[in-house]
Formats: structure tokens, sequence, C-alpha cells
């Protein structure tokens, strides 16, 4: 075996290493510029956010909340068109990489009773029987090993098709809000009721919702009418950034980024939720394929990110009373059963390169 042994240098070598009271003075330091910063990985400089393009239909129907005298900042008229390239972003990643997602509600009608995901309790009693008219697991048909490139490309373009509807896209509304953040600790949320922009949005309850639909189905209505609510935060923070001439910072794409993601992650919830038969005593939500979380919305983000889900860092204490985008993205992962043969212990954020 051998061995390596610690040589000390030679009297030149330690001059140039300096003595023990420092470091030797060779003048003064070069401050690094952005170049060199940027190639070794310590920053990342932006460009700003240019993106061209149409918004899709189901995006794009947006109904400002009235002002009322005591509101402070810009009006939902001025905010509203500051979301143009978060809606430009999302309605990219929706067309994209969502629809193999999508599909799986539109190849089959999931509500029927022959559908695979429809599967019975092993004890019968009448709180299970009240709950069993829903699906339990929405069917992954792209991901079959019998689903041909032909097939799964006709299922995109069927998801493609109805997602840009007239029947569907006329029900599917979005509104800024600020009390969701407050009151949910959610960057966003679909209320399963036609909720009037700018009220106080109600409790979501069976009878109430079952209300609303009897009077919708007697208007001839072939859905429910849902207003997505987004925390008007991020077109606020946009705005105030595009004001003070930061659209190529970071936190502007950040910004923009996080509230594409929220808008997709809120149109899943409103896939299933449009449907008056979408109704159980305890409003859950099917599983999606292998997932081990009724959770609709983190399941499509996760199906688009590799199974990751980002969220928005927040060490500030009352983070959700005063939101702000400065402290970077976090990743969580999401539990599926492709991944996962055990539930975690404990459930951790991760920091993942952006390239």
């Amino acid at each position: 075996m051998s061995h390596i042994y610690y040589q000390p240098p030679d009297e030149a070598i330690q001059e140039d290493y300096g003595s023990d009271e420092g470091p030797a003075n060779h003048g003064e330091g070069k401050d690094w510029d952005e170049t060199e910063l940027e190639l070794c990985g310590a920053i990342h400089i932006t460009s700003p956010c240019d993106l061209t393009g149409e918004v899709h239909p189901i995006l794009s129907n947006w109904i400002p909340a009235p002002s009322t005298p005591s509101d402070d900042g810009p009006s939902d008229e001025v905010l509203i068109p500051e979301l143009h390239q978060p809606l430009l972003l999302a309605s990219r990643i929706l067309e994209r990489e969502a629809l193999p997602w999508f599909s799986d509600f539109f190849i089959e009608d999931i509500f029927s009773p022959s559908y695979a995901g429809y599967l019975r309790p092993f004890v019968e009693n009448d709180r299970q029987k009240d709950q069993d008219k829903t699906p339990l697991v929405i069917v992954r048909h792209h991901k079959a090993r019998w689903a041909t490139p032909a097939m799964r490309q006709y299922w995109c373009q069927l998801a493609a098709e109805k997602l840009r509807s007239e029947e569907l896209t006329s029900r599917v509304r979005w509104s800024l809000d600020d009390s969701i953040v407050h009151t949910k600790r959610a960057y966003g949320y679909t209320p399963r009721y036609p909720h009037t922009p700018g009220e106080k949005h109600k409790i979501d309850l069976p009878d109430l919702i079952i209300e609303y639909d009897k009077l919708a189905k007697l208007r001839g209505e072939k859905g429910r009418t849902l207003t997505v609510l987004l925390m008007r935060p991020f077109a606020r923070r946009l705005y105030d950034l595009r004001v003070m001439g930061g659209r190529g910072r970071e936190e502007y794409c950040r910004t923009a980024f996080m509230a594409a993601v929220t808008m997709l992650h809120e149109l899943a919830h409103v896939i299933y939720w449009q449907d008056f038969r979408a109704m159980n005593r305890r409003l859950y939500e099917p599983f999606y394929g292998g997932d081990l979380e009724m959770e609709l919305g983190d399941s499509l983000i996760a199906s688009i990110f590799g199974g990751w889900t980002p969220v928005l860092v927040n060490w500030t204490p009352g983070w959700h009373f005063n939101p702000t985008f400065q402290d970077g993205i976090a990743w969580c992962q999401c539990l599926n059963w492709d991944y996962h043969t055990k539930r975690p212990r404990y459930r951790a954020h991760y920091s993942i390169r952006v390239d």
C-alpha cells in the first residue's frame, strides 16, 4: 500500500501563501462581473418575459371584481392585463404537455357505472352507497401498454377539441381574489358553485351546491358554471415590477411562472367539478391513476414536471397575510405508486436546478 505524506511548501511558495499574519497582499481584489457569476453558476440572469401568441379560450374569460372606495392599489381592470404573460405560458403548457392527462377525462364517461374506475366498496351501508355515486379512480389510458401512438395522438386531439369547445369554455370564468390566500392558505381556489366575483365566497356544502345545480338545470345548462379564483397578489406584484422596470428580474419570471402553474392546477379541478354528476356528501375527488392523494390539481402539475410540484418558498412569518415572491421556488414530490411503495415519514421540499 502506498502512502501519501503532506509536504510543506518551500519558502518561495510559502511566501505566496502568506504568513501567519494573513494572506499575502497582491493589491486590491477584482470585483466579480455578472458574466463571470453566470458562467460559474452563482447567479442566473433572466431575460424579459416576452411570450406571444393566443391565450387558450378556457383561460380567457376574466371577470373583474367591482371596486370599492376602500380598495388600495389598481383596480382589476388594470391588474388583469398584467396576467397576459402567465396566461400565455399556461396556454403553451396546456397544449404541449397537459393534454395526455386531460384526455383521460374525455375518452370514457367517468361517471358511467360501467367505468373501470367506478369501484364498489367492500362493505355496503347507506353512507358508502351515497359516496359510491362518483368514481374512485381515473384510469390512465395513455399509459396503458395496449395504447398505440396513434391512439394516444387521437386522444390528445379529442382533449384539445373538448377544452376549446364553446360548451365548456362558456362555463369557466376567472377572477382575482384577496381572501383565499388568507382564509384557505391557497394560491387559487375553485368554488363548486357559480361564485360572483367580488362577493365573499360561501363554504362549499353539498346542499348548497345541489340547490345551485337545480337552478342551472332549470335554465337548461349542461354543467356547472364555475368561477376560478386566483390570488390578487400575483397580478399586483407583476404590476409593481413592471412599473419599476423589473420585467427582466428573476422575481418577475418566478411570479409569472407560479401564476401559470396555479391556473393549470385549478383547471384540473374544473374539468372534474364542472359535471353535475360530480357530487358526493364528502365532496372528495377521485384518485388519478396511481396517485396516493385525492388531489387532481397536484396530479396534473406533477404529470407535467416529472412527478414534482413547485411551491413558493415562504420563510417570512405571516406570509399568507403579506405574500412575497422574492425567496425562490421549492419542489415537492407527488406521492404516487409509480415511485413510492411506502408513504414517506416526512414531507420534504427540494431544490432542483432549472436547467
